[in-house]
């Protein structure tokens, strides 16, 4: 037994305080406990396996998410929309013991059923139940996220309960959650910081607000519903808080505290935020799903033109290597961690991204594939990457996943995908640059092809089309710099 697992952190909170805000009405931690108990019992015997939670906004869902974890199970958190191939792809590889719901299962909990003959749990329509106690372990996984994979196929990543609950405890720390404060939920389920903040806020005390479907991704709407809640505290990208700055015009944004991740902050964000929103507190949270996350810094007013993403959060080093593996003031972000994850689903630290330092000891290691510089203050900068990968809207995708997916419909001949980053780094849009087999490219057809493997997440992509073949390299390779001119 040990306190090193959110679920019994949870239990030392007074259950009467309000753990979560929903559609007006509040919900105590007690109600939120007798409905995981409830679900936790539906899931006896199936500790130390994988269960899927595909459950709509409300204290069903975070109730089930608790119950998960109180069963000994760990949580593969879906959200409600388009799940796309994706969503079968995950399913198929990770098998989960059952589906959470919420009423009627819906496309893909369906099809997951009949794919393998396993009955769906409503957590709607469930008997009283006394809650298991199982012994879960330090090391155990807590939860499961996936990345996006260079071979078309997303990879998991699973966490433990330590690196959950230390995660989410240094988080209620950093950023002031405490019971009476209120922190918006606006991360979407399959992007792992959701849970971080989902439990950060339930083991602190303070007051849950999940944003409703509607204001989540429209500016306005967004603004007037942090002000009608009343939310100290919102995680979002930079790219999102540059649109509701926008909206705000001249006013303050409604917020005490503003936590950007997933994203590089451009400076005249800041420049802005902190003009209009003299009162706001600005943090810039870095790190991969492999670490949880890595570094944090709280920007202050005034600051240099790059925004750095800071110093290593408690319990995790971040060291600097060149090519040739030397520690340097310039290289590959390089993360030692006991919070390092396990490994990838299927393969465990058998990866090349996991592969130790020389004479720094065993780790365990992850090499993030970012690039960085230590400025003469300590503070690290994010200096771009090292491969194909890109963050859209936080969600990490590698452009040879949607390569993939676009190079197997059957009118394309070869294709390319580049990333179209702003002045300010962030990338917004993508181009695919294809050579198609047809004289009247099929266009919509590879906007439908790739949504239905990709789902609800919003790919910025243009088409192109290519004549003949793509340009290449004296060494064979794709060359980008020519395509841009095409």
């Amino acid at each position: 037994m040990t306190a090193e697992v959110v679920h019994r952190l949870i239990r030392q909170r007074a259950p009467e305080g309000v753990a979560l805000r929903w559609e007006s009405e509040e919900f105590t931690l007690r109600d939120l406990r007798e409905r995981a108990a409830r679900i936790a019992g539906a899931l006896a015997g199936l500790a130390r396996r994988p269960v899927a939670v595909r459950v709509p906004p409300g204290p069903d869902r975070y109730a089930a998410l608790l119950g998960v974890l109180s069963a000994g199970a760990h949580v593969v958190w879906f959200g409600t929309g388009a799940a796309g191939e994706r969503g079968r792809m995950i399913l198929d590889d990770v098998r989960p013991a059952t589906v959470l719901t919420a009423g009627a299962p819906d496309d893909l909990v369906t099809w997951y059923a009949a794919h393998t003959g396993i009955t769906p749990v409503d957590v709607t329509d469930l008997p009283e139940a006394s809650t298991p106690d199982p012994d879960v372990r330090p090391d155990d996984w807590a939860y499961l996220a996936h990345t996006s994979g260079s071979t078309g196929r997303p990879k998991g990543v699973p966490q433990t309960h330590a690196a959950l609950a230390q995660f989410s405890l240094w988080f209620a720390s950093a950023f002031g959650l405490a019971p009476g404060v209120r922190v918006a939920q606006w991360v979407h389920p399959e992007h792992d910081p959701a849970i971080c903040e989902t439990f950060a806020a339930l083991v602190s005390g303070a007051t849950l607000c999940p944003v409703p479907e509607k204001a989540r991704v429209h500016p306005s709407r967004m603004l007037d519903w942090l002000g009608a809640e009343r939310v100290d505290v919102f995680q979002t990208v930079p790219s999102f808080a540059r649109e509701l700055a926008r909206a705000s015009g001249p006013r303050p944004l409604p917020l005490r505290r503003l936590v950007l991740m997933g994203e590089a902050v451009p400076p005249d964000l800041v420049a802005a935020l902190h003009s209009t929103s003299p009162e706001i507190e600005l943090y810039n949270l870095y790190g991969p799903t492999e670490t949880v996350a890595a570094t944090w810094h709280h920007i202050p007013r005034g600051g240099p033109r790059v925004v750095p993403i800071g110093r290593a959060i408690p319990g995790r080093e971040v060291l600097l290597l060149d090519d040739a593996d030397t520690e340097a003031d310039e290289g590959e972000m390089v993360v030692l961690s006991r919070y390092v994850t396990p490994g990838y689903l299927g393969s465990g630290r058998d990866h090349p991204a996991f592969r130790p330092v020389a004479g720094r000891g065993p780790g365990p290691w992850y090499r993030t594939g970012d690039l960085g510089r230590r400025r003469p203050d300590g503070l690290l900068e994010f200096r771009g990457r090292r491969d194909q990968q890109v963050k859209i809207q936080g969600h990490r995708i590698e452009l040879a996943e949607i390569e993939a997916v676009l190079g197997a419909h059957p009118s394309v001949a070869e294709c390319a995908v580049l990333a179209v980053p702003t002045d300010d780094g962030i990338v917004t849009s993508l181009v695919a640059y294809v050579v198609s087999h047809e004289d009247d490219p099929p266009q919509k057809q590879w906007r439908a092809h790739v949504r239905q493997r990709f789902g609800d997440v919003l790919l910025p992509l243009r088409f192109r089309i290519v004549p003949y073949a793509l340009p290449r390299t004296a060494t064979g390779k794709v060359d980008g710099r020519r395509l841009r001119g095409v």
